[in-house]
């Protein structure tokens, strides 16, 4: 039988953007239907490894689709405190924003997701029977390949679990003679964690350490990637197992699960920190014994300020301080994620997206970690996340995310990123603008403030008041905040020794988690992370009230459990699997109008 070939080989433009997509296959549309007969199931299909690279591709090729990476956001920041609508046009992206979690919104339908664990799931059913087929192939080659297949399915899964919670669970590839499967329950969260995390750590030692160039490194899965996402797992594992009902039915694996997130942590950084110690003039602390030596680039403060980490990472793409980055080159292949959301330039000038910055990011303090905003006047990433503007020139578009957006940043006065109160205009030069009909800037999912910040949360978390430890994890967030403000004053330089208590280090380290990763999709599975620590919303949602100025008190008593902190499960999904069964919190169908 003649032999169907979707791919030749991965296609690798620019940063290894994957192009190409099994469109052909639409038994993956929904995951719990299996649809009649298919040719890359069939045996036929499998005959040497270049079937199984161009199913690879595809695992890959699935993150960059819009149903998934715009979920990836959806999910995991539109509920928290980092932004404000800015249009009304979608009208499914207003009620999340509202705290309206309706099952009949479609931000819910998780089935994209289903079809790249389908792909996953094809190549690791395949692979071992293509080493008997393909004397090329050793077991040595399909190794590193399993690893990155497992690790893509769980990233998939992980984003199901930190916004579903339960979901059903899988692992074997379709069967295309059985017909439609059968009805297919939630798992529990904790079985699907268990699972994910022994799968990794079953493979974290087999995968790539190099691809030739650090942007190849940065957007296929190494064996960085592996122990960052491990350590993100376990992080969200020990957090969830911390209030005393689950130390009970799960004793000692918080604080195994926080030592096991030092660990993966700790890996990465010295991979990393061997890798710059080549590079010793982008070396963040080299030649200034005041900062602590870590693997981050440093920002060049002669007279203006070059935004040397920021170029690097949302600029150029795939930068050494990359971990794991999702590939776009543009074109074809755009990153509509950043252009829906944030906007992009076009016929001439900005144009702003859904969301723009909340009350936290429209004025900086005068003081670093004052916390009435998120930045103080001195700290870089102000003009990196958000385009302020004159008074006078206030529209729709003042306070609009600029990540991603621009390629490069200076900064020509870095004592006051803000020259006048709510302008950045005329301090900052923005260059390289990307336009909305070529957004290809990738989407970052790891990097190294990701572990820095993560091993510095861990530690707080981990170690009592007074304990030496702690001083590790100050050093670890400090570093963070430090090279973003390279003229603060020495007067201004925050101290240890104001962090008197685990809870304070805490709290500030989570405070430089929002900084860092403005915009990024992660903010509000941090906020959900604190909440399983206290096993309580009263704290998160006291972050989360300064986003809402009226209907404060229906919000909190809408959240207040911690049910509903999770996404409800889409009504069309529920109607194609009849085993599901809704999330208790959004059983009934309510509404809250935010004027």
């Amino acid at each position: 039988m003649k032999k169907l070939r979707i791919y030749k080989k991965l296609v690798l433009p620019g940063c290894m953007a994957l192009v190409g997509m099994l469109s052909s296959c639409s038994m993956f549309d929904d995951f719990l239907t299996v649809y009649p007969t298919n040719q890359i199931t069939g045996e036929q299909f499998w005959e040497d490894k270049n079937d199984l690279t161009s199913v690879l591709a595809s695992c890959y090729k699935q993150l960059t689709a819009d149903a998934v990476s715009q979920r990836m956001f959806v999910w995991g920041e539109l509920r928290s405190d980092n932004f404000l609508l800015k249009s009304e046009s979608d009208e499914n992206v207003k009620n999340i924003m509202n705290a309206n979690l309706l099952p009949t919104n479609s931000w819910y339908d998780w089935s994209s997701f289903y079809r790249g664990i389908g792909f996953c799931n094809l190549v690791l059913s395949k692979g071992p029977d293509i080493i008997g087929k393909d004397p090329s192939f050793t077991q040595s080659d399909w190794k590193p390949i399993a690893a990155e297949c497992k690790t893509l399915r769980a990233l998939y899964y992980f984003y199901l679990i930190r916004a579903f919670r339960d979901v059903p669970f899988n692992v074997k590839a379709n069967d295309t003679s059985v017909g439609v499967r059968a009805p297919m329950p939630q798992v529990p969260e904790q079985t699907t964690l268990t699972y994910l995390i022994n799968d990794l750590e079953g493979c974290k030692d087999d995968g790539m350490t190099n691809y030739g160039t650090d942007a190849f490194n940065a957007c296929r899965v190494t064996k960085n990637a592996i122990y960052s996402l491990l350590a993100d797992m376990y992080l969200w594992r020990a957090a969830k197992n911390s209030s005393a009902d689950s130390a009970a039915k799960y004793p000692g694996m918080s604080a195994n699960d926080y030592a096991k997130c030092i660990e993966c942590c700790d890996y990465v950084i010295k991979d990393k920190l061997y890798q710059f110690q080549k590079e010793k003039e982008k070396y963040y602390g080299y030649g200034d014994a005041t900062r602590t030596p870590l693997p981050m680039y440093a920002p060049s403060t002669m007279g203006r300020i070059e935004d040397t980490e920021y170029n690097n990472l949302f600029g150029s793409k795939g930068s050494l301080e990359s971990v794991f980055e999702i590939a776009y080159d543009g074109s074809n292949n755009d990153n509509n994620l950043v252009t829906k959301f944030y906007g992009g330039f076009k016929d001439g000038s900005f144009q702003v997206g859904l969301v723009g910055g909340s009350s936290l990011y429209q004025d900086v303090d005068a003081k670093p970690d004052a916390q009435s905003h998120a930045y103080s006047k001195t700290d870089l990433r102000a003009a990196e996340s958000i385009r302020y503007l004159n008074s006078s020139d206030a529209s729709s578009n003042s306070y609009q995310v600029v990540k991603f957006i621009t390629k490069q940043v200076e900064v020509l006065d870095g004592t006051n990123v803000l020259k006048k109160e709510s302008q950045q205009s005329d301090n900052v030069n923005y260059s390289g603008i990307r336009s909305q009909d070529y957004m290809d800037s990738n989407w970052i999912i790891y990097r190294v403030s990701d572990l820095l910040l993560m091993k510095a949360e861990a530690i707080a978390c981990l170690y009592p008041d007074g304990d030496d430890n702690l001083k590790t994890a100050y050093d670890m967030a400090y570093a963070v905040f430090d090279r973003s403000n390279p003229s603060i004053l020495l007067t201004d330089k925050l101290k240890y020794s104001s962090f008197g208590t685990k809870k304070s280090l805490l709290d500030f380290v989570m405070r430089e988690r929002q900084r860092e990763f403005f915009g990024e999709g992660k903010r509000w599975f941090d906020l959900v992370r604190i909440a399983m620590r206290d096993n309580s919303t009263e704290n998160m949602l006291t972050l989360l009230s300064s986003k809402y100025t009226t209907n404060a008190s229906a919000i909190k008593a809408k959240l207040a459990t911690l049910n509903s902190l999770y996404s409800p499960v889409y009504k069309n999904e529920m109607k194609v699997n009849t085993a599901l069964v809704q999330n208790p919190a959004w059983v009934v169908d309510e509404t809250i109008v935010k004027n």
